[in-house]
C-alpha cells in the first residue's frame, strides 16, 4: 500500500513538472476551446510461452496497462488539454499476430528472433487487414467493426519486439477495413520499451499529418531541422562536415529526432544553449517574433521531457486561416470527436 501511494505520489509529482514545459503554448483564459475526445480500442498480444506463463511476465518487461495510462497523461499535457484519449475496450490476445502469408511466430521462432533476427519472418510488418478485420473479442467483434459502428476512433497494437509493428500507420477510407468510411490510425507500440517510445511514435506521425496538412513551407518555418535527417546515425563527439554545427540564426522548434540545438540524431541532452522562436507558435497564426534561449535544460534533458515540450509547441488556437487550421492536434487526430469546452 505504502508503495503504491509513493508512486501515485511520484507520478503526481511529475506531471506537474511536465506541465512546466508546455505552459508557453496556453491560450488566453476564459475563451472557448474545442476538445478532441479519441477513443481507443487496443489489442494487447502477449502469447502464452511454453511454461503457461505470459510473454510480459516472462521477460519482465511493462505492463501495457501502465503505459497507456502514462502516455495518455503526457498527451493530455502536451496538448494543453486539448486531446482526451480514452481507452473504450483492451482485448488481450494470446498469440502473436499473423504475418503476410498467413504466417504466426511459434515460441521458439519469435525467442530465437531475439537473438537472431536474420530470418526474414523475424522483419516482417504483420497482415495489417488481417489483423484488423479478425475479431479477438466476442463481445467487441473486430477493430474494423469497431471503428465502422462508431466504438473507436483509433487502434492500438501491443506486443514485444519483431512482432511486426510499424511506429504508426494511417489508414485510407474502405481500405483495410472496407465498412470504414474514413481516415483513421493504427498506432504500435512495445512493451519492452516506455512511454518515451510511445511519445517518440506520436512524434512521427504529428510529423507526417501535419505536414500534409499545413505543407512543407509552414511546417520548414516551425521545425528547422528537417533537412539533418539526411545524416547518418553516428553521432560524434563533436560537430564535422557530415554533422554541421547549428548555426547562430534564429533557430525553430525541431523535430523528434533533432532539438533545435542538436547536430545529429537523437541529441536530446545536449548543453548547447540556442536562440529560438519555438515559443512564438503559442499565437500562431499571429506571431509576433518572440524568441527565447533554449538547451537540453529547457525538456529536462531526456527524450521523453523533449517530446513533451516539442508537443507542447504546436498550436492549439481555434479557427483556421488560408486553409490552414490554428490547432494542428486536429491534424495529428483525425479522427478525434470535437466537444466544446471552456478554459477558465
Amino acid at each position: 500500500m505504502g508503495r503504491t501511494r509513493a508512486s501515485v505520489l511520484v507520478r503526481v509529482l511529475v506531471a506537474a513538472l511536465l506541465a512546466l514545459l508546455v505552459a508557453p503554448s496556453s491560450t488566453a483564459s476564459g475563451t472557448e476551446r474545442e476538445q478532441l475526445r479519441v477513443r481507443v480500442y487496443v489489442l494487447d498480444f502477449d502469447p502464452l510461452m511454453d511454461t503457461g506463463t505470459a510473454l510480459t511476465i516472462d521477460r519482465g518487461w511493462t505492463s501495457p496497462i501502465a503505459l497507456d495510462e502514462e502516455y495518455r497523461s503526457d498527451v493530455r499535457i502536451a496538448s494543453g488539454g486539448v486531446v482526451d484519449q480514452r481507452i473504450v475496450r483492451t482485448s488481450v490476445v494470446r498469440g502473436y499476430p499473423v504475418k503476410p502469408g498467413g504466417f504466426t511466430f511459434t515460441n521458439a521462432q519469435y525467442v530465437g528472433c531475439l537473438t537472431d533476427h536474420s530470418p526474414t519472418y523475424c522483419g516482417a510488418l504483420i497482415d495489417y487487414p488481417a489483423v484488423l478485420n479478425t475479431s479477438y473479442d466476442a463481445r467487441f467483434g473486430s477493430a474494423c467493426d469497431a471503428l465502422a459502428k462508431g466504438r473507436a476512433d483509433e487502434v492500438w497494437l501491443w506486443g514485444g519486439p519483431w512482432f511486426g509493428y510499424a511506429e504508426y500507420r494511417t489508414v485510407d477510407p474502405n481500405t483495410m477495413c472496407p465498412q470504414v468510411a474514413r481516415t483513421f490510425v493504427v498506432m504500435g507500440f512495445s512493451y519492452e520499451r516506455g512511454v518515451s517510445e510511445m511519445l517518440h511514435d506520436l512524434g512521427h506521425r504529428s510529423e507526417a499529418l501535419v505536414q500534409a496538412g499545413i505543407g512543407f513551407g509552414l511546417w520548414d518555418r516551425f521545425d528547422g531541422q528537417r533537412d539533418r535527417y539526411g545524416q547518418d546515425d553516428a553521432c560524434p563527439t563533436a560537430p564535422d562536415a557530415a554533422h554541421p554545427e547549428v548555426g547562430d540564426a534564429i533557430r525553430h522548434a525541431g523535430n523528434v529526432h533533432f532539438p533545435p540545438n542538436a547536430y545529429c540524431h537523437y541529441q536530446y541532452d545536449r548543453a548547447h544553449p540556442v536562440v529560438s522562436d519555438a515559443d512564438d507558435w503559442a499565437t500562431f497564426p499571429n506571431l509576433t517574433g518572440r524568441v527565447t534561449v533554449v538547451d537540453a535544460a529547457t525538456w529536462g534533458g531526456t527524450q521523453r521531457g523533449f517530446m513533451i515540450w516539442w508537443l507542447g509547441r504546436f498550436p492549439r488556437n481555434p479557427g483556421a486561416a488560408d486553409a490552414v487550421r490554428n490547432d494542428w492536434w486536429r491534424y495529428v487526430f483525425p479522427a478525434g470527436r470535437s466537444h466544446p469546452r471552456s478554459e477558465t
